[in-house]
């Protein structure tokens, strides 16, 4: 762990302090979700936990790189930053009306995910893809690349609202992309009805 939280303090330290813009799939789905508490995993410098912030969430902002967070915590009062391996980290039960899981992948959170969302939260989620040809930007390795439909199998116990795996231009480079939007049920109850006691006229 502190030796994946040094490697990602170097990074963000080269970049800029300003957040940047919201991921289109954010912007697109977020009104989706009740407002309420909302979990950001692998926040990065918080272009996505400022904006939902700014929508009137409560955002818990997970990501391994205390430098990161400090560029973003202090600049809205609805962030909750969470400096955590993500490896290791425990998503509480229900407590999140809207989870974001974007360019990251970690398979040993996907039924924490779906545990941590209220009945009828929202999920979005969007990470890399398999690819081919040498203009694709992936990660180094195949660990945290997601499948052809992957990720739609992996959600299907939620409500696919929104589905597709694309090839997008990114940083000059081409990218394979699945994109995912789903809503967990809202818990059914059955209408309970008085039990009718049996008398000899029954037999």
């Amino acid at each position: 762990m502190k030796e994946d939280r040094i490697r990602w303090n170097e990074k963000y330290m080269n970049k800029e302090t300003h957040s940047g813009e919201p991921a289109k799939i954010v912007k697109q789905f977020f009104r989706l979700a009740s407002k309420g508490n909302a979990l950001d995993i692998a926040a990065g410098t918080g272009k996505n936990a400022l904006f939902l912030a700014e929508q009137g969430f409560s955002v818990d902002a997970v990501d391994i790189s205390d430098a990161a967070l400090r560029m973003f915590a202090s600049r809205h009062p609805n962030i909750s930053p969470v400096c955590a391996d993500l490896d290791t980290f425990d998503i509480p039960r229900e407590r999140y009306s809207l989870v974001l899981n974007l360019r990251f992948l970690n398979r040993r959170l996907f039924p924490y995910i779906r545990e941590g969302l209220m009945p009828g939260g929202i999920l979005i989620f969007e990470s890399y893809l398999e690819g081919t040809g040498e203009d694709y930007c992936r990660p180094s390795c195949r660990d945290y690349l997601l499948r052809d439909n992957e990720l739609l199998h992996s959600f299907l116990s939620l409500k696919i609202l929104f589905y597709q795996e694309t090839k997008i231009a990114e940083q000059r480079e081409f990218c394979h992309i699945a994109s995912l939007v789903a809503m967990k049920p809202e818990v059914s109850c059955c209408p309970s009805f008085p039990l009718k006691e049996q008398t000899a006229d029954d037999k």
